[in-house]
């Protein structure tokens, strides 16, 4: 789980209310949009933590930044974050959304590092094995590392599958070191 105790009780509030209005899926889009944005720029970080910036100009400040992109649940939810002096956490509290959204739809977060970016067929095959590791609904995360040579690594939760060149090596060299 991402974040603080508070940032997951404001994620999960946040959650329960989107499900009462039906609108679930447009706030994960719009928490995401919100966590990318708030992950990618350092000073929009330091704007929302400083207490020197009063709350009315941090609300101005985000309704600049989202309006017209994020709905009105959405928005609602950031001025009600900056009233109760939460904003500092929004970046934890979007991401606990995130988290919290993906629990609520059973999609199992599926990690593959390979040597190279893998193409849409490779996916498929990747999902196709999380499929028969018991991860129906799953969601791809990939990472790229250089020193697997070859191959990949799955992991999905506490399950790892090492299917990489570098791996492969490793155990013959251990082989060799026996004999």
């Amino acid at each position: 789980m991402t974040g603080s105790l508070a940032s997951r009780r404001y994620a999960k509030s946040l959650i329960s209310f989107s499900i009462e209005k039906s609108a679930l899926d447009v706030v994960y889009k719009d928490m995401q949009l919100i966590n990318a944005t708030i992950s990618e720029n350092k000073d929009f970080q330091d704007l929302l933590k400083s207490p020197i910036v009063k709350p009315e100009k941090k609300n101005t400040i985000l309704s600049m930044i989202f309006k017209g992109k994020i709905d009105s649940i959405t928005s609602d939810f950031l001025k009600l974050v900056v009233d109760k002096n939460r904003v500092d956490m929004l970046r934890d509290i979007s991401g606990s959304f995130v988290s919290e959204y993906k629990v609520h739809k059973n999609i199992s977060m599926v990690e593959v590092s390979s040597a190279v970016k893998l193409d849409e067929a490779q996916k498929s095959k990747i999902l196709a094995i999380a499929a028969k590791q018991g991860a129906t609904n799953a969601e791809v995360i990939e990472k790229i590392d250089a020193s697997l040579i070859g191959g990949f690594v799955l992991k999905m939760g506490d399950k790892q599958i090492d299917a990489s060149i570098q791996n492969q090596l490793n155990n013959l060299k251990q082989e060799l070191i026996k004999n």
